[in-house]
């Protein structure tokens, strides 16, 4: 399925309005609105997420008393890239030293170099809500972008994003309010600021909501020689 197919199913579920959760349903009486209640998992539709998986060597095991219930979003800072396999390039050359579990290409194309239940080396020094240590207990998702405030997230990125973080907040359990950008929990604010400041937090806010209990993703992993073009 293309990616920009992704959200037909919110589509066509009017997930993509500005219009409030909460609706008049069949029934209403006496100017009193009928909440709906969200459609049961068997009825929600069916969105696939493609992930093609391509590992980074510079990963490690989480504490065993680790609980993950935080998502980072970060951008590459990478003028001129648009692959999301440039950026893997770079998390497994032996001197990197970095990783995330996922990057976002330009494209939309979604790329897991570390899986979930390991430790990504991707927040470096930091805090959050006082706990030290964030890859501890964090997911990192980079977005492939030049970090200079003009280059744009693109409407690909955005729809990818939003159904990974719908995805990992299933799996997870991880709340809305545990979703932040590196420069909220680096311990060197000054010198790393991603995601830029273009990097549209409402939009994306809003388009996870708006998923939150309407689509179920199922996860299509390929290797990289099987990766859908």
């Amino acid at each position: 399925m293309p990616l920009a197919k992704l959200l037909l199913a919110a589509l066509v579920a009017g997930l993509t309005s500005d219009a409030p959760a909460e609706r008049p349903g069949p029934g209403a009486e006496g100017g009193r609105a009928c909440v709906q209640p969200a459609p049961r998992a068997a009825d929600r539709p069916l969105v696939v997420l493609p992930i093609t998986a391509m590992d980074a060597p510079h990963q490690d095991d989480r504490p065993a008393t680790a609980t993950i219930d935080a998502i980072v979003i970060h951008d590459t800072e990478t003028p001129g890239v648009t692959e999301a396999r440039t950026i893997v390039n770079w998390f497994q050359h032996p001197r990197s030293l970095v990783s995330a579990h996922y990057i976002i290409g330009k494209r939309g194309e979604l790329v897991q170099c570390v899986p979930d239940a390991r430790r990504a080396w991707h927040a470096g020094p930091s805090r959050l809500a006082g706990r030290e240590h964030v890859n501890d207990f964090s997911i990192g998702i980079e977005l492939v972008n030049a970090q200079t405030g003009r280059d744009p997230f693109t409407e690909a990125q955005y729809r990818t994003l939003a159904l990974l973080t719908v995805d990992l907040m299933g799996r997870w359990g991880i709340s809305l309010s545990r979703i932040v950008g590196h420069r909220e929990v680096t311990n060197y604010p000054g010198v790393k600021r991603d995601p830029a400041d273009n990097f549209d937090w409402g939009r994306y806010r809003r388009d996870v909501a708006r998923l939150l209990g309407a689509v179920a993703v199922r996860r299509e992993v390929s290797p990289p020689s099987q990766a859908r073009r």
